[in-house]
């Protein structure tokens, strides 16, 4: 049997992407020859690695088994050649990073360009998603690390506190609400604008508004702050984000707080990593990076 890392590549950019022509696009080949280097490795494997579901190509058991075993050693044969590669005492190579929606776009977003450009021969690959999915791309081997918002109980990873966040609760500034104290009661039956289930954000506001017998159901679900403060904006409800992304609409005078009696919205941050997974210099330097990057930061704003 040989297995060439150039087969291993090609079909983790396919189970990635879910297409042949995307995935050739990824590792620097034609649509025809990435299906060759798949085909070929099903041969050597002796078994079928996708199921075709519509336009897309997805991952049946025997691809899922596959996955992390290649990645992981991939990611191995990358840490090799940067082990060996040099470049003036620089970094050199790409990271591979998930973070829940609130951490990459009003965080890592910014701190991936700072660090690009300060290490030009690396690459950043920021996945945004939920917590849930940022879990499973860490434990799957397709992300060095997560970021994350919610809590994470998979005992395949390592999991440390990050940085801390504050949730608030907003309106439309017409709102009968807005800029008022109330109490729990007072929200009671209230529309709320929430992010979707899996979400850290959405899990850790329901948990303590329950402790307060809020019981606060969604009318509307969105899975980016962006469309929640649309929606809030358009009189759609009450919503809950993270100061993160208020800030502006606040000061703007766009939207207004609500203040809940009893309701602590202060959360933490986590950073995840895979246990069985040696970090590379690149990834630590990045994390070693975000934490000047936003020390600084806070005392500049």
């Amino acid at each position: 049997m040989r297995i060439t890392l150039r087969q291993l590549a090609v079909f983790e950019a396919v189970a990635r992407s879910g297409q042949v022509a995307k995935a050739a696009e990824q590792v620097n080949l034609s649509p025809p020859a990435t299906s060759m280097a798949l085909a070929e490795l099903e041969k050597q494997l002796n078994a079928r690695l996708f199921e075709r579901i519509g336009n897309r190509l997805q991952l049946n058991s025997q691809g899922n088994l596959l996955l992390p075993l290649a990645t992981d050693l991939l990611h191995r044969v990358e840490q090799i050649e940067q082990a060996f590669t040099y470049h003036g005492g620089d970094l050199v190579g790409r990271l591979s990073v998930s973070a829940s929606s609130t951490i990459g776009n009003y965080l890592l977003a910014k701190a991936a360009v700072a660090f690009c450009q300060q290490h030009t021969q690396t690459h950043v690959d920021v996945a945004i998603t939920n917590t849930q999915d940022v879990i499973q791309a860490v434990a799957q081997f397709r992300s060095e690390m997560g970021f994350i918002e919610g809590y994470c109980t998979d005992n395949r990873l390592h999991v440390e506190a990050w940085h801390k966040d504050r949730l608030l609760v907003f309106c439309h500034p017409a709102h009968p609400l807005a800029g008022k104290v109330v109490t729990p009661a007072a929200v009671k039956g209230q529309s709320w604008v929430l992010r979707e289930e899996g979400s850290g954000t959405r899990e850790y506001f329901v948990n303590a508004a329950n402790e307060l017998d809020m019981r606060p159901e969604a009318k509307f679900c969105f899975t980016t702050p962006d469309a929640i403060k649309l929606a809030v904006k358009q009189g759609a409800g009450l919503g809950v984000l993270s100061e993160l992304a208020l800030d502006k609409d606040i000061s703007r005078k766009e939207l207004a707080l609500v203040t809940i009696e009893g309701l602590v919205l202060e959360r933490q941050f986590y950073r995840i990593t895979h246990k069985s997974r040696q970090a590379t210099s690149l990834g630590q330097a990045f994390v070693a990076f975000c934490e000047n990057f936003f020390n600084i930061t806070a005392e500049t704003e």
